[in-house]
């Protein structure tokens, strides 16, 4: 067996000790990139949000999670203590068109990829009331099938329920208390 010298011996587990503290460190610390993959959730019947009526700009009260709802209630002042922003909104399939649901997974893949280039763009404040952009959470919100077939359906906001919208929070469930998104 070749011998290894004591500086090559050194160096290497320098790196390897040095590579162990930051992940035992960002273990530690809570690190949480900003997702490039968003979270997603389904509104509408059969949803894991019930009802999502919000619209781009717009800041709400309400947990984002499965069994949530966002109704017209949940409206929240943007420089008040809220839990949501809407930072962005689509509608991939204008609500005219008689088209079939593409499919879960299909609403899923575009709600992330939208929301993904969105929040990687620069309509985001890195900043905003001493929250740092990299501490949030972002979810991108898209119709269920019920709530796609029937574009019209109360349960999607006014631009119809076929919208996808990516909604941030804060990783750590505090309160937003300013808006990120740059009108």
């Amino acid at each position: 067996m070749p011998q290894v010298s004591r500086p090559v011996a050194l160096a290497t587990g320098a790196v390897v000790l040095a590579l162990l503290l930051l992940l035992v460190g960002a273990m530690l610390g809570g690190y949480r990139p900003f997702a490039a993959q968003p979270d997603v959730l389904t509104y509408g019947a059969d949803g894991d949000l019930e009802e999502f009526v919000l619209f781009d700009g717009q800041c709400a009260r309400g947990e984002l999670a499965s069994g949530g709802t966002f109704g017209s209630s949940a409206d929240a002042q943007c420089g008040e203590p809220h839990d949501v922003e809407v930072i962005a909104a689509r509608t991939p399939i204008d609500s005219s068109r008689p088209v079939a649901y593409p499919g879960e997974g299909a609403m899923r893949d575009y709600g992330r990829a939208y929301c993904a280039l969105f929040v990687d763009s620069e309509l985001l404040v890195p900043t905003s009331s001493g929250v740092d952009r990299e501490d949030l959470r972002v979810t991108a919100v898209v119709p269920s099938e019920a709530a796609f077939a029937d574009p019209r359906s109360t349960a999607g906001s006014a631009a119809g329920a076929r919208q996808v919208s990516c909604v941030i929070s804060r990783g750590d469930g505090e309160p937003l208390t300013d808006r990120f998104s740059v009108i």
